[in-house]
């Protein structure tokens, strides 16, 4: 009889630890958060499908080089903005572009394909919103947005890191791959 007590408590407290472990685990994985590709092991990156249905239409058109590049800035508004002192919104688009023209199949030309919306954001570091000091850890981020006849299909979001936006290249063209490897 004591032996049996003894076995089960020892099963109780093996299955509180090991619940306790996947309680923990659990709570550090984020929704999202990717790390699937080596660029996402570099930066913080999130991604949503909006429309399962159209993914794999939207990456033919992009891949067919039938987009549309719109690209947006949002400054900080809580402390000074110095980032778009370094970054221009117009290389930035122009860089994007020479990107996906190094492996479209053709020229890239809008007939009826999809959109692609990026806007880089500027980290307000002095945000009182701000819901821990990891959020001020990066510069700021990029959002790749793909849409087909005006919906959302696609969303990923790449965190940058350098002072003057050096990395944000990098982050585009991991957001493109996070794309085509969705």
């Amino acid at each position: 009889m004591k032996k049996l007590l003894t076995v089960f408590i020892s099963v109780f407290i093996l299955v509180l630890l090991v619940y306790g472990l996947y309680e923990q685990v659990k709570k550090q994985q984020i929704p999202g958060k990717l790390d699937r590709l080596e660029c996402h092991k570099k930066v913080t990156c999130f991604e949503k499908v909006f429309l399962e249905d159209q993914l794999e239409l939207a990456k033919k058109l992009f891949m067919d080089g039938d987009l549309k590049i719109y690209s947006s800035i949002d400054k900080s508004t809580h402390m000074q903005s110095t980032l778009f002192d370094f970054v221009s919104i117009e290389d930035t688009e122009q860089f994007l572009y020479n990107h996906i023209q190094t492996f479209t199949k053709k020229e890239i030309l809008y007939k009826n394909g999809v959109a692609v919306k990026i806007k880089i954001y500027e980290n307000d570091k002095e945000d009182p919103n701000k819901k821990s000091d990891k959020c001020k850890l990066f510069r700021g981020y990029v959002v790749l947005e793909i849409f087909k006849d005006k919906q959302l299909v696609y969303k990923n979001q790449i965190d940058f890191m350098d002072y003057q936006g050096k990395d944000i290249p990098n982050a585009l063209e991991c957001a493109v791959k996070s794309f085509l490897t969705s």
